[in-house]
């Protein structure tokens, strides 16, 4: 029987959901929790395994030995997720219950995904375009990059951009994307992380700066 709810929070993240879980899976799925799957937006991690007074470890969790049937034990610990899209980002609600290690492992958790923006070292990160020369990433070297007519993922593309292109960033935009002028005029909206600031005069603190907007 599961242990009754005992905390809970919500909150949004950069990361998209299918990351979230990922990160759940990863950090605190590990014994004596197992990670399930319980829906399309939802997981849970949830106890299998408790050290008795003795030291030994058993199973907790129902399960079946020699065609008899093994009742779960009472109180099983369990941490769960729901992430959904939103418009400001990804719509994170954790619940945890009583019990010994499941708010440590949800604080932990919720550590991780709620650091994002302003964590350097994930993709996730808030980047700081400044206005002036851009270019797309090396990445799109010999292919097609088309503008959004609107800073929105379902945008009208319009104007094809390659590395070559010369882009300049303009005021504008949102968190996900940068408004830009191209050298015939049109304007448009690329994606925050397809492009790097790009100097105009190749100099050590030029180089420095644009290192900066990584």
């Amino acid at each position: 029987m599961p242990s009754p709810r005992a905390h809970g929070w919500r909150l949004v993240v950069a990361a998209p959901p299918r990351e979230v879980f990922a990160v759940m899976e990863q950090s605190i799925g590990t014994p004596p929790f197992r990670y399930e799957v319980v829906g399309d937006d939802a997981a849970r991690i949830v106890e299998f395994q408790r050290n008795s007074l003795v030291g030994n470890w058993r199973r907790v969790d129902g399960r079946t030995i020699r065609g008899r049937s093994v009742k779960a034990a009472r109180n099983q610990r369990w941490v769960n997720c729901t992430a959904r899209l939103g418009e400001a980002g990804t719509l994170v609600e954790v619940e945890a219950s009583k019990g010994r290690g499941t708010l440590p492992r949800a604080l932990q958790f919720i550590g991780v995904i709620s650091r994002g923006v302003n964590d350097p070292r994930t993709i996730y990160r808030q980047r700081h375009i400044p206005p002036g020369p851009v270019s797309l990433v090396a990445s799109w070297a010999g292919m097609a990059y088309r503008l959004f007519e609107t800073p929105q993922r379902d945008a009208v593309r319009t104007a094809e951009l390659f590395t070559a292109s010369r882009i300049e960033a303009v005021p504008g935009g949102n968190a996900e994307f940068v408004k830009v002028r191209l050298s015939d005029g049109t304007e448009g909206y690329m994606e925050r992380d397809q492009i790097v600031s790009a100097p105009s005069r190749a100099t050590r603190q030029a180089g420095v700066e644009a290192a900066r907007n990584v």
